[in-house]
This record gives C-alpha cells, sequence and structure tokens, in this order.
C-alpha cells in the first residue's frame, strides 16, 4: 500500500547504526569540545539520526504512554484496572523535553552547520535538505511545547556555535507563529526549482526517502495541526492559516494513505524491554464501543481473551466448567477504566479472576479479559515464543488525521469545506491504514479487512454521519485513530471536550473512593534552581505562564493548562 519512495529501515541499517553508535559517542564527545569536528559526518547522516531520536524513545514509550496517557484517555488499563492514584503525574513523566535539547534539534542544527562549512559551490545543492529537516524541528519542537508551554527555541542550539548559553524562552503564541512562519518558507523553497542539482537524502530519509513534494504535504498538515491549536485562543488566526492552507494545489496536500508521514522500521527497532505492552489490558469503553459499531479495527487493536472451544473443552474436562460449555460469540472484553468499578466485588469475581490450565506441563492462565494486541506497538513481541519479525509504523500525521482535521474545520465553521465528505474519508482511511499496519506488524489473531466490512461500518448508527453531532462523532473517530499516538488522543480531548461521559463515543467518570478524579492536562514543570545558568530565563517563562488561566496552582500541577488549552 505504500509507493516505491516508502521505505522501511532495514535490519542492516538498524544494525549499522547501532555498531556506529559507539564510533559516534567519541565523535559526539569531540564535536562538543571542537564543533569543526562535525565536518567528517556527511549532513543527511544529521537526519537520520535526529529521526531516529524522535522515535526511538521507549522510555517515552513506557512511561508517558504505557503508565499515563494511555490510562488517562481510557485505551488501556493495568492487568487488574487502575489503581486508586493512577492519575497522578509521577516517575519520569515528560520525556520528550530532554530529546528536543539533547537529540533532535541540536541535531537538526548541526545538519545546517555542516552545510555550513562546505564550500560555496557545494551549498546550494543542500537547500532542500535544510528545508526538510526544519520541518522535522519545528513538527518536534510543537510536540514538545503541546505539553510545555513555552520552550527555549529562538536562541537555543547555538551555544556551541558562538550563541548565547542563556537562551530566553518564547512563549506558546510567540512559538507557533514562529513555527508556522519557519513551515510556509519551507513549502515556497521545496516548490521552487533550484538553480543546481539537489543532494537527495535517500535512505536517511525514512519517512520519503527526500521526496521533496511529499514533504510539501506533511509541512501543509503540520500547519493546519498547530493552527488548530489555536480554536480557542485565536480563531481568526486559525481560519487564515486553514484557509490558506486548503487552498494549495491539490498536489500539495495529502490524498492518500501513501502520504501519510510515518516512520517504518524493521521490527528490531522497538525491540527492547520498555516497548514491551505486557500488562495493558484493553479498555472497556474502547472495546464496547468498537463491538457494538463492528468495527473492523476491533481484533488490530485488541487480542481475544483466552475462552477458546479448545480452551474450553480443556476447561470442561479439568473440571472448571460445566459440561457442554461453548465458546461466546464475543471473546473482546475490556477492563473498567473506573478504580473503583474494577475493585467491585462481582466484577473482580467475572472479570478479574483467573482460571488456570497445564498445557505441555506448562500452567496457563485463562484470561476472561482482552489485552492490547501487542504486536500493534512491538512487533517483535515473541508469541508462543516466536519473535515478530514485523514492521513498525510510528506515524506522526497520517492521511486520515489529516481528513478528519478537515471534517473537524468544516464542522466549527473554520472552512466551508463539506464535513460529511471529509469524515467519510478519514474514517475509511483510518481503516485502510489499521488493516495495513495489522498485516505489516504481523499481528496475531488478525482477520484482514472485507470490503463488505469497510462499506458496512459508515452505516452504523453511532457511526454514521450525523451533522447535528458532527464534533461528536469527528471527535470519537479521532480518538479510535490516535491508538497509535495516544498523546494526540489526549490533545483531541483537551481541545474538543471529546470523547466525554455522555458522548457517542462516552467515557465514564473516573472515579476512586467514590471521588471523581482529575485527569492531567500537562506536563508538570520542573523547578529551577537559582544556581542554574539559564534560572532567570527560565523563572521568567514560569511566571508569565502562571498569569494565564487556568495554569494551576503551581509550575508541577500537571492538572494546570498551557496557553492554547484554554479553559
Amino acid at each position: 500500500m505504500f509507493s516505491s519512495y516508502k521505505k522501511y529501515v532495514s535490519a542492516t541499517l538498524i544494525a549499522s547504526v547501532v555498531a556506529m553508535s559507539g564510533c559516534q559517542k567519541q565523535s559526539f564527545i569531540d564535536v562538543n569540545v571542537n564543533p569543526e569536528g562535525l565536518t567528517s559526518v556527511p549532513p543527511a547522516n544529521q537526519f537520520l539520526n535526529a529521526s531516529i531520536s524522535v522515535h526511538n524513545r521507549d522510555f517515552e514509550a513506557f512511561y508517558d504512554y504505557y503508565q499515563r496517557i494511555m490510562p488517562w484517555m481510557q485505551y488501556s488499563t493495568g492487568l487488574t484496572g487502575n489503581g486508586q492514584n493512577f492519575t497522578q503525574v509521577y516517575d519520569n513523566f515528560g520525556q520528550r523535553y530532554g530529546s528536543l535539547y539533547l537529540g533532535v534539534g541540536n541535531t537538526l542544527i548541526d545538519l545546517e552547520k555542516l552545510v555550513g562549512n562546505l564550500s560555496a559551490d557545494e551549498q546550494p545543492r543542500y537547500v532542500h535538505m535544510i528545508r526538510i529537516a526544519r520541518i522535522l524541528k519545528a513538527y518536534y519542537t510543537f510536540y514538545v511545547s503541546d505539553i510545555y508551554g513555552s520552550l527555549a527555541y529562538s536562541e537555543a542550539f547555538q551555544g556551541r556555535y558562538g550563541g548565547t548559553l542563556t537562551p530566553k524562552y518564547d512563549t506558546q503564541p510567540a512559538l507557533f507563529a514562529q513555527l508556522d512562519s519557519e513551515l510556509k518558507e519551507a513549502i515556497s523553497t521545496l516548490k521552487t526549482a533550484q538553480t543546481t542539482t539537489q543532494v537527495a537524502l535517500g535512505s536517511n530519509d525514512q519517512y520519503y526517502a527526500g521526496n521533496t513534494q511529499q514533504w510539501v504535504k506533511a509541512a501543509n498538515a503540520l500547519r493546519l495541526k498547530i493552527a488548530m491549536r489555536l480554536a480557542k485562543r485565536d480563531p481568526s488566526k486559525l481560519r487564515s492559516i486553514a484557509t490558506e492552507v486548503l487552498s494549495s494545489p491539490a498536489s500539495d496536500l495529502m490524498s492518500s494513505n501513501t502520504d501519510g508521514w510515518v516512520f517504518v522500521t524493521a521490527a528490531v527497532f522497538t525491540s527492547g524491554g520498555n516497548w514491551n505492552p505486557d500488562g495493558l489490558r484493553a479498555s472497556k469503553p474502547l472495546v464496547d464501543f468498537m463491538w457494538e459499531t463492528k468495527d473492523p479495527r476491533i481484533d488490530a487493536f485488541h487480542a481475544p481473551n483466552s475462552y477458546s472451544q479448545a480452551n474450553i473443552d480443556l476447561l470442561v474436562a479439568n473440571k472448571q466448567l460445566p459440561t457442554g460449555s461453548k465458546e461466546s460469540e464475543r471473546r473482546y472484553i475490556g477492563s473498567f477504566t473506573s478504580p473503583d468499578a474494577a475493585r467491585q466485588t462481582q466484577n473482580v469475581q467475572r472479570y478479574y479472576t483467573y482460571r488456570y490450565l497445564t498445557i505441555n506441563n506448562t500452567r496457563t492462565t485463562m484470561d476472561t479479559l482482552s489485552t492490547l494486541q501487542p504486536r500493534l506497538f512491538q512487533p517483535a513481541y515473541a508469541v508462543n515464543g516466536t519473535v515478530g519479525t514485523g514492521r513498525n509504523y510510528l506515524p506522526v500525521i497520517t492521511y486520515a488525521d489529516f481528513c478528519l482535521m478537515r471534517a473537524e474545520l468544516a464542522a466549527t465553521g473554520i472552512t466551508s469545506e463539506v464535513a460529511k465528505t471529509w469524515y467519510e474519508a478519514g474514517v475509511l482511511a483510518s481503516l485502510d491504514w489499521y488493516d495495513m499496519v495489522a498485516t505489516g506488524a504481523q499481528i496475531t489473531n488478525y482477520t484482514a479487512m472485507t470490503s463488505a466490512e469497510r462499506s458496512a461500518y459508515l452505516t452504523q448508527p453511532k457511526v454514521a454521519f450525523d451533522a447535528s453531532k458532527a464534533l461528536d462523532l469527528i471527535a470519537g473517530q479521532q480518538y479510535i485513530n490516535f491508538m497509535k499516538q495516544p498523546s494526540e488522543g489526549w490533545a483531541t480531548w483537551k481541545r474538543t471536550g471529546f470523547p466525554n461521559t455522555s458522548s457517542t463515543l462516552a467515557l465514564p467518570s473516573l472515579i476512586s473512593n467514590g471521588a471523581v478524579l482529575t485527569v492531567a492536562r500537562r506536563a508538570p514543570l520542573g523547578i529551577p534552581a537559582p544556581s542554574e545558568p539559564n534560572y532567570a530565563n527560565r523563572k521568567a517563562a514560569y511566571d508569565e505562564m502562571a498569569q494565564q488561566a487556568g495554569f494551576g496552582r503551581d509550575p508541577q500541577d500537571a492538572t494546570g493548562r498551557v496557553w492554547w488549552d484554554m479553559p
């Protein structure tokens, strides 16, 4: 389903990256002392290094996604449901911040400096490469600011090149405006014919193999995504950017899943232990909705429970089930997301109490509840002792995401497009994308989607477009589509208020010891020490943010809000 430019990181490439890392560590030290050491590194290599740094965030997967955002957004629970205080924020949350300054931003600045060290005759051959690097840098800066607010950006990354070691912090509105300006300039430059043949990124670009037209599409999609964060703060600016982006030539906009901005890699890329999704239960709200609507993605997202007829027969023979017990039509059962519900005696007995069988001298658990499909998150995950060899699909902005953004903009009156058209296009694109991902990742127990299932889904009562509840439906499908991007699901909930307790796709209140829990809305901000070199700028940024409505009681209050998340 991907055209020829859509490469994936081979096992050989990953192995070579790992092999080079030891040598590069000393080189990195040398470069920090002497930036001229960069001259031995090809600029394109730095783009590959930066893009790997964007996605090889195994601590982020474990601490931010598996332990925090996914349970908060009711994509998953722990094995026995959510803990009483699971909405609290602690232990290593917010991994992305350090990556911006120690892996992504500085590496992409290095790329530009490497080009600057070339001869005057060579530098014009890297105009496109520099713009593509700026698009990636803009994305990751936005991704970090999205939950942190103000960041050091306009003066950052320059310390070892003679710039300041104490960069100022840019406010989020100023930062978003600068990123949009940089993206506009990158698009314009990529669309302009150059006087010399451009050096292609090729296999160093694991998104688009250096295809500049595809990067134009990605940059336009990113402009739209950043602008949508302005809906409450600056709707006129949102309208202006959306109108400008969507009036671009059709060739400059995503039009199919082949245009999606996705990092595709071999299984080994996420084979480390922190990527392991063991212990992640499927959630009852999402599973119930997908079952009711006959969603073809249900077996791409969730594993069936243990009660196959073969296992039931063994339990009958072992006198743990009555004679004549039959396999249920439904083997996708989600875990209660509210801590109190998961601890009710009847629910514990019915859903969280295991039976056991000894099969081939191995004690085997018979589980009533579903888990998340492990290979959706870690294709190398071993099933029955066999290590997976499928591909990873790590999305930035998919075509489905782009369509559903257009549907939302139309439904809220920002544009004059037809919401129903883009809603249905987005839903179908998501179905197709996850069908491709499930096959490519070699997800077990997955049955390929049929054309009949695909068509029927749009006719389901809770899926069929209804203009009277357009935003509810669109946000619900955005939420489902973001299973692989829970941070975007979190942002959708903050932006739109959906899903909620009464929406079409309903998420129940999270009740612990009789009290409704409050879900975090941003990352806690570390308290700066007066001894820090950049203390004054950091404190000034915090003081400015604290003046915003809804910021919270203090910098570490994760229930507070960043600028775009206006109450």
